[in-house]
């Protein structure tokens, strides 16, 4: 990539993937890389109309989304859709609450947005975005307050997984080794199986029939552990580990011919 990106956001479209936004050192950046697998080229696409880190993105039936996030001097609500088919940027509705290190998955056509930071506190609250009405709708809240956290969806679920609970310039701030699970049709969220350490800033992917959680911080040092969870039995395994610690990774699935 061109420089080094701190708390990007990334997404697969046709088999490419899209790094967006972040920050390098102090410079939050709007620019989009894309990457093709097979030709292992990287290419500049057009840039958001905010600089944004701390952003979540998701692709939602086509479009992707680059929402919330911080432009290096407040905390964003904003949200904006990549059209493929146009190559440009569009705003769409906004969130309720202006989310930084926010957790983003798509799930049964709808965008959710969990957690995150509003400036002055981590949140336990999610939100969800319907592209067909351009709104968005409070969900019920999740037990603890998460910046950091890493979401992924699993199995028809909407899985939350570690983060931390207040700022770090906040005395009293945790990691968090806490999973909770999402259930859409129900509205209701139910505390699973914990991870082996806490992890902030950990990247969450599903893949097969197991759900990965890569990397992270655990208050000391960058981890380079993976662990996957298994729904049926409810359990945490450690798998292979990474060869370089990593904290505010993203993690994807790319399916290559």
């Amino acid at each position: 990539m061109n420089g080094r990106r701190l708390q990007f956001g990334v997404a697969v479209i046709d088999n490419k993937l899209y790094v967006v936004g972040g920050r390098d050192g102090l410079k939050t950046s709007n620019t989009v890389e894309c990457f093709n697998p097979a030709t292992k080229v990287w290419s500049i696409m057009p840039p958001m109309s905010t600089h944004r880190h701390g952003l979540g993105v998701a692709v939602l039936e086509g479009p992707m989304y680059a929402i919330g996030g911080h432009d290096g001097w407040s905390y964003l609500n904003t949200v904006e859709r990549w059209d493929p088919q146009a190559r440009q940027w569009n705003y769409v509705a906004s969130m309720s609450t202006p989310r930084s290190t926010v957790g983003v998955a798509a799930l049964n056509s709808k965008l959710y947005a969990v957690g995150g930071r509003d400036g002055s506190s981590c949140l336990k609250s999610m939100e969800c975005f319907d592209p067909h009405t351009n709104k968005w709708s409070m969900c019920a809240s999740m037990s603890k307050r998460r910046g950091g956290v890493g979401v992924a969806t699993y199995n028809g679920f909407l899985y939350a997984v570690g983060g931390h609970d207040a700022p770090a310039s906040n005395h009293c701030s945790r990691l968090s080794d806490c999973v909770e699970r999402y259930d859409p049709k129900t509205d209701n969220w139910t505390t699973v199986a914990p991870l082996s350490v806490p992890r902030d800033a950990v990247g969450v992917c599903c893949l097969g029939d197991r759900l990965y959680a890569v990397g992270g911080y655990d208050g000391q040092t960058y981890l380079s552990t993976v662990e996957s969870y298994d729904a049926q039995t409810n359990e945490w395994t450690e798998d292979v580990s990474l060869n370089i610690g990593r904290a505010g990774a993203s993690v994807v699935v790319i399916k290559l011919p």
